[in-house]
């Protein structure tokens, strides 16, 4: 983009958020989970709030978001990771290279280990709002069950396939089928209720399996959890960049996983009504609870483009930005290619 280019489009960014009008149209989609604007005064105040993401997005592109994202740390602090390597010959940990922090890793009270590559994560409702965990080992399905208990989880979120693309990403910790338990060490026994497909109100590739659970662990009682399998979402890419993530998320009220607790706190700051900054900001405080989230820059960008389409069925974006925002996705579509 030439200087007299990007010079032209800054002056549009700002003039689009600037001026607001009575007049000018608002177009929003059948499920956008926000509220649209309803007078001046409220497209003023919602312009605010999301102004520095919106500009900064766009300002840059995808092509400057991800060299931001190349040159923001994604590395292992060992010092900060003292039960991480204790466990390492134990073969407690998936991976090698990607560490568990000491300061908010989930502690068992009860099991065949205090220790599980687990950590809570906090959003700007909840400090515990979600517990990021390693895709379960054969060796771990026991802590995996006994976390789930002791926490009260009543929902999980799996992004992978047991099998991706030849490659081990998960053991089978959960049946799916009726009248075929699983059990583990420990007394542990894992039943399936159900199984369906969650259903969208709106069209979406993106294909959601809903398992419901029965968790039995001797001498506590039985909990109820509701397993969702996002079954299509490619490893170290991304799915379509569409509301389905938001819409699930939504219904969840209560390291692909980094994407997805972004999008959360992305969601819960507009819900508050508080301004949605950078998304670095967020994304750099996230890998201080959980190391390494976020993999790659693809996924960086999607978190950027969901944001970006869910503002704009929400009808909270200046109807003068479509020709900015159709080039952002345009460009988006090449990059993760």
């Amino acid at each position: 983009m030439s200087k007299a280019t990007a010079a032209f489009r800054d002056a549009e960014l700002t003039r689009a958020f600037d001026q607001v009008s009575e007049a000018e149209p608002t177009s929003v989609e059948n499920w956008s989970y926000l509220m649209p604007p309803a007078n001046v005064a409220m497209k003023r105040q919602l312009r605010r709030q999301i102004r520095p993401f919106v500009e900064n997005a766009l300002r840059k592109g995808p092509l400057g978001l991800a060299a931001d994202f190349r040159q923001m740390k994604r590395k292992n602090d060992l010092s900060q990771m003292n039960e991480f390597v204790a466990q390492e010959p134990n073969g407690k940990n998936r991976y090698n290279d990607v560490g568990c922090l000491d300061h908010n890793r989930v502690v068992l009270s009860n099991g065949p280990c205090s220790y599980i590559h687990a950590n809570y994560v906090s959003t700007p409702n909840n400090p515990k709002r979600f517990i990021c965990t390693q895709g379960p080992l054969p060796t771990t399905c026991s802590e995996f069950w006994h976390m789930i208990v002791q926490d009260e989880v009543e929902v999980i979120i799996m992004l992978c396939d047991f099998v991706e693309q030849g490659t081990d990403k998960c053991y089978a910790y959960y049946p799916t089928k009726k009248g075929k338990p699983l059990t583990f060490p420990g007394n542990i026994s894992v039943s399936c209720k159900g199984r369906d497909k969650f259903i969208f109100p709106f069209e979406t590739k993106i294909k959601i399996k809903i398992t419901s659970l029965e968790v039995s662990i001797e001498g506590q009682s039985p909990l109820s959890v509701s397993h969702y399998q996002w079954m299509d979402w490619p490893d170290k890419g991304v799915p379509e960049a569409d509301l389905a993530p938001l819409y699930l998320l939504h219904q969840f009220r209560s390291i692909r996983t980094g994407s997805m607790v972004l999008l959360e706190n992305a969601m819960e700051v507009l819900e508050k009504g508080e301004t949605l900054y950078e998304m670095d900001r967020y994304l750099t405080a996230l890998r201080t609870q959980r190391s390494k989230s976020v993999q790659t820059e693809q996924q960086y960008l999607y978190v950027h483009q969901v944001i970006l389409n869910l503002l704009r069925a929400a009808g909270w974006l200046p109807r003068s930005l479509e020709p900015y925002l159709e080039m952002f996705l345009q460009q988006y579509l090449r990059l993760i290619k």
